[in-house]
């Protein structure tokens, strides 16, 4: 085999590899063993026809086809080798010649060159959302309306009552769309559904009056046919419920258990919840803007092919996400008015920044001296235990690959963390400015 190799150029290596003879009868004789036994030539059993008679049967040509399918994959990995490159994800191949031997140009992306950027300089002075009394009440007012209950009265109906319909139906051009009895809608004077306006058609009406009336239909309707257009509505109220909240007081705060005893105690048990959420999103949102920075300061020579490479597996995960909801990617590109090049063009992006981001992770648990202990990484496997919901799920943790890509996802994890701690502003630190960033993809 003769190797050639043009000058890097984009951290990629050009091969050229001519196969020599031998090489390529070492695969023929390959390819017509797997053939022979699949095909059927008249006049001998499967497996049992020479090869000179097979090859007038079907043809050089198919050997041939057949011999590349595993004479690419050595002779490349062959060359590089050869070559002394070291290959960060797989080459791009092309067959440039077949006959009288094969040539093949190989682009071979070769390991990325990262300079981590200065992230020791790197302050941000967020500080977590105050959660207000306000919030707190918000909270304890969605929990109050959650135990309300609903009590028939005798006068006609307002928002915030329960409406209880005997009939209600919609119809489009005479097609219906919506029917129901006995029916239970609370009215509320923001409610879409089924029709922005539903609500205020019906306040004021009694238990036995029927009503008519025309309201658009929203746009996401789940009649497709229907969405958007006029629809003829024709309701009957059957009765009248009012709602009537709990008492904002201590029996309350028992009632809802969580250990708690009185009124004070639940509000502070709310506050102290929202402050732990509002932490804990501070603390995402600051990863993600020290993670953003650092790669906009750090020097990337990345070979195009990953990148490639990236935007087919973003791809693909799209595909499998749309394959749940039972829509085809060609659906979804003509509903979506796009071209192949369109979404690819528009992924790129998004592969980009994926790459780079790895990559500085990478880097940042070499400059840290991250590592995880294998403590750390069974208490991780046994959370993962707990919550996995099939024997197939907790069958796929016990593999070695498993422990691997845990054990490196915790690496990762704690060197993003000591990065936020390092951009972290306090009252001893000096403030320097970070340049003004996107949000990251944390993808």
């Amino acid at each position: 085999m003769k190797v050639t190799q043009d000058a890097i150029v984009d951290r990629q290596a050009v091969l050229h590899i001519d196969v020599d003879a031998e090489e390529l009868e070492e695969h023929l004789a390959r390819a017509y063993r797997r053939l022979v036994g699949r095909v059927a030539v008249p006049g001998f059993r499967k497996g049992k026809a020479p090869r000179p008679i097979f090859e007038r049967q079907y043809g050089r040509e198919r050997l041939v086809e057949e011999a590349l399918e595993s004479l690419v994959p050595a002779s490349v990995t062959k060359a590089i080798e050869t070559q002394g490159l070291e290959a960060t994800s797989t080459p791009h191949v092309s067959v440039v010649e077949r006959e009288p031997l094969p040539k093949l140009k190989a682009t071979v992306p070769l390991k990325p060159v990262v300079e981590l950027g200065d992230y020791q300089s790197l302050r941000f002075d967020d500080k977590p959302e105050p959660v207000t009394d306000d919030r707190v009440e918000s909270v304890i007012g969605r929990v109050r309306e959650g135990q309300a209950t609903f009590e028939p009265v005798d006068r006609p109906l307002a928002m915030e009552d329960m409406a209880v319909l005997g009939t209600v139906d919609c119809k489009v051009r005479d097609r219906v769309v919506l029917a129901g009895k006995d029916t239970e809608y609370i009215l509320k004077a923001d409610s879409t559904y089924p029709a922005a306006g539903f609500a205020a058609q019906l306040e004021g009406m009694r238990a036995n009056e029927s009503k008519s009336f025309t309201l658009k239909l929203p746009d996401n309707f789940r009649d497709t046919a229907a969405a958007g257009k006029p629809g003829d509505f024709s309701v009957t109220v059957a009765g009248v419920k009012q709602k009537n909240l709990p008492a904002l007081d201590d029996e309350f705060a028992k009632s809802l258990g969580e250990g708690v005893r009185t009124l004070g105690e639940l509000r502070a048990k709310v506050r102290t919840e929202l402050e732990k959420q509002a932490s804990e999103a501070h603390r995402n949102l600051l990863e993600g803007k020290a993670m953003d920075a650092l790669i906009d300061r750090t020097k990337f020579e990345i070979p195009p092919l990953m990148i490639e490479h990236e935007i087919e597996h973003l791809l693909v995960d799209q595909q499998e996400a749309l394959a749940r909801y039972r829509i085809s990617f060609q659906d979804y590109m003509q509903s979506a008015g796009k071209t192949g090049e369109q979404l690819v063009n528009e992924t790129r992006g998004s592969a980009d920044r994926r790459v780079k981001r790895a990559l500085v992770l990478q880097e940042l648990v070499k400059a840290e001296g991250v590592s995880v202990t294998d403590e750390e990484v069974s208490a991780e496997l046994e959370r993962l235990r707990a919550s996995a919901r099939t024997p197939q799920e907790t069958g796929s943790l016990e593999t070695e690959a498993t422990r691997d890509n845990v054990r490196s996802l915790l690496t990762r994890r704690k060197a993003l963390e000591r990065l936020a701690d390092t951009v972290q502003q306090t009252t001893e630190q000096p403030s320097v400015a970070a340049e003004p960033v996107a949000p990251v993809n944390q993808g």
